[in-house]
């Protein structure tokens, strides 16, 4: 109900035997009393039901469709509240990966999904490949533990598109399993984790700023570790559903106070290391460039239109954290002062970059918006 809720669905209809009433409302939470949620005892009366007909539900009102005790993840409502979008008059089907259990989700006209007492002529959708969800709870012992599980490996699938290759390919392989155990075996939160990562982060910063190759070689390696963790907050927030503005820009914030005091330490440890003055006047061009780079970030999510969400996927890898595997490699073979002329100047072809294009981004889409 919080991921319907989440996706702009606002009436629910909840069918359960009658004396199963008390148990079924508690475990809806704070839904439990709202006017927008009808108990009835078979959804094939839904349609008859007087209740129902006050909250403006008719034959043609559009309807997602919860059969089994399915756990799932936003994507997949996502997946078929696009299908409905695409084709609002046909019935779309999502399938519960445990076939032998029988749950689905489906959307489209209540009457249609109502039709001889099931779903008439429903169009299938194909889950992802090797996707874990939606997965049925079937009473069995094992099935609570199967469904965290499948859940906790699903928060890969939820930031696939956004994620830069190496966070994608090697950092969510590890995150996931530390926010599983996370979730699984202690307290903590997501903000928790926010805190003690950003002090991690800069304990980090400050080991960039000593000359001596080793430690900057292990400040390197923990800095890769720190931004691992960093995916830890997000994926905790989601497999609790705790998400939460403030937790989102608490992240930014913290995200942006490690980079610049680890680009700062590196051009100290830089100077400390060559006795060079040059590296102290990078440390204002940098600073400059890294608020380049903040204030062109910020523009792009300010883009809107159809396209937006496909433009802040790219943003978002674009700005991606990648550049803590090549700060290890420089870091391996002394060669640190690479990363921070390369950084100094950089920041600014980025940020100037991404202004461009976001004008060129912004300026199609008013295009587009007029020809429709």
């Amino acid at each position: 109900m919080i991921n319907c809720e989440r996706a702009g669905i606002k009436r629910f209809v909840v069918a359960a035997p009658r004396d199963r009433y008390p148990a079924v409302a508690h475990a809806m939470g704070r839904f439990k009393d709202s006017d927008n949620v009808l108990m009835v005892e078979s959804v094939a009366e839904v349609l008859k039901n007087q209740a129902a007909r006050e909250l403006g539900i008719g034959p043609l009102s559009p309807c997602v469709s919860f059969s089994g005790n399915l756990v799932f993840a936003k994507s997949h409502l996502a997946r078929i509240l696009d299908a409905h979008a695409a084709d609002p008059k046909a019935v779309h089907r999502a399938s519960s990966t445990d076939h032998d259990r029988g749950g689905e989700i489906a959307t489209g006209p209540i009457g249609a999904i109502l039709k001889t007492g099931g779903i008439s002529n429903p169009t299938e959708l194909a889950a992802p490949a090797a996707s874990l969800l939606p997965f049925a709870l079937n009473g069995r012992p094992e099935d609570r533990e199967e469904a965290e599980l499948r859940l906790a490996k699903s928060v890969r699938e939820e930031s696939a598109h956004k994620d830069a290759p190496m966070a994608r390919w090697v950092d969510r392989r590890i995150s996931w399993r530390i926010s599983y155990w996370l979730a699984s075996h202690t307290r903590a939160t997501p903000n928790m984790v926010t805190v003690a990562n950003t002090v991690f982060g800069l304990a980090t910063a400050a080991m960039f700023a000593v000359p001596n190759y080793w430690v900057r070689l292990f400040a390197a390696i923990f800095f890769l570790i720190s931004i691992t963790i960093d995916g830890v907050d997000g994926e905790l927030a989601r497999l609790k559903m705790i998400e939460s503005d403030f937790g989102g820009k608490l992240d930014v914030l913290t995200d942006n106070i490690v980079h610049a005091a680890v680009f700062v330490g590196l051009l100290v440890g830089c100077y400390r290391a060559g006795h060079s003055r040059a590296y102290l006047y990078l440390i204002p061009i940098l600073l400059g460039g890294f608020t380049m780079c903040a204030y062109a970030t910020w523009r792009a999510f300010k883009v809107k239109g159809a396209q937006a969400a496909i433009w802040l996927d790219a943003v978002d890898r674009w700005s991606g954290r990648d550049f803590a595997y090549l700060l290890v490699v420089l870091a391996l073979i002394n060669r640190l002062e690479y990363f921070a002329w390369g950084t100094a100047f950089g920041t600014y072809v980025f940020a100037f970059a991404l202004i461009w294009i976001t004008g060129r981004t912004e300026s199609s889409m008013k295009v587009e918006s007029l020809q429709q």
